[in-house]
């Protein structure tokens, strides 16, 4: 629950108790993308991660680490630990999609599970990170495989649109982002391969970077976050309370925020419904506020001191 009161910042503006609060995503953005890619192909490595970086965008690769090797002549079709190593370097996610590809609902638990850790052990062996998101292979996934699944995580990817395959022309992708601008939504794409394997852009493979274009050129409104950075921010800002006062002529916000070491990293936007000039500091340390549509943007620590509005 987030909550505030507010009072007047010195003599230019009033706030209202329901003017400060954590914005729905971050920078104030209108809507939240994530770019997410399943079973570590190379076309990962070799196509989708340099078209991403070359937008400033990072994303989302599942690894089955059965599949992930240190010789690239044992498999071609699929990136090696050199490969994803330098990924993660550049800022990707590289996360958790089982370690054999199985429908995980058709396991015993202990066998689902093990599939589950398997992966986690490897990945955080070979990257130097435990993954907090996970990737239903299949997409199959029931009640209690989502509870295991969620154990020490932060997210799982139970939702998508596919931007490859059959799912790839323009007018659809676009009502995606579209839709997704208009209810401010976080939506999770998907696919696997660009040129080949399951659901690749068969006929038109420059559809991929004409659909990465049509997303940067509304970067103004949209975020486009790894999986595990946009899951983190709204379990945090779902998780914080804030309480508001006023101190001397300036406004007093204090963050509460339970412990929580999958969040610990995470920086949230504060938003608040006023455009007059003010400065924000929290432990001693100014904050750059940003001004858009008439609202005021700020980025703080939640489990930080308090935030100061003078």
């Amino acid at each position: 629950m987030i909550t505030a009161a507010a009072m007047a910042i010195g003599c230019s503006a009033d706030i209202n108790p329901e003017d400060v609060n954590v914005a729905a995503y971050k920078d104030g953005k209108e809507c939240a993308v994530s770019f997410t890619f399943d079973d570590g192909m190379k076309e990962h490595y070799t196509i989708v991660a340099p078209e991403l970086e070359k937008r400033g965008f990072r994303g989302t690769f599942w690894l089955c680490c059965a599949w992930i090797h240190d010789d690239p002549q044992i498999d071609t079709t699929h990136i090696t630990w050199d490969e994803a190593r330098e990924m993660a370097r550049n800022g990707h996610e590289m996360s958790n999609h089982s370690w054999s590809h199985p429908n995980l609902t058709e396991l015993s638990d202990e066998d689902a599970l093990l599939e589950m850790t398997r992966n986690d052990e490897a990945i955080a062996g070979q990257i130097g990170e435990r993954p907090v998101t996970f990737c239903f292979p299949y997409n199959a996934y029931n009640e209690e495989r989502v509870a295991m699944a969620m154990e020490g995580r932060i997210g799982a990817r139970l939702k998508e649109f596919w931007f490859g395959g059959q799912h790839s022309p323009d007018e659809y992708l676009h009502k995606q982002i579209e839709d997704a601008l208009a209810s401010g939504s976080w939506i999770a794409g998907m696919t696997h391969g660009i040129n080949y394997g399951y659901d690749c852009y068969e006929t038109d493979p420059s559809g991929f970077t004409r659909f990465l274009d049509y997303v940067k050129e509304r970067e103004d409104r949209i975020w486009v976050g790894t999986f595990r950075d946009v899951a983190g921010y709204t379990k945090a800002a779902e998780a914080v309370c804030l309480n508001t006062e006023k101190k001397g002529n300036g406004l007093v916000i204090s963050p509460a925020m339970p412990e929580n070491a999958l969040l610990k990293d995470v920086v949230l936007t504060m938003e608040v419904a006023s455009e007059e000039g003010f400065t924000a500091e929290q432990d001693g340390r100014k904050l750059d506020v940003t001004v858009r549509n008439g609202k005021s943007y700020f980025d703080f620590n939640p489990f930080g001191g308090n935030i100061i509005l003078r």
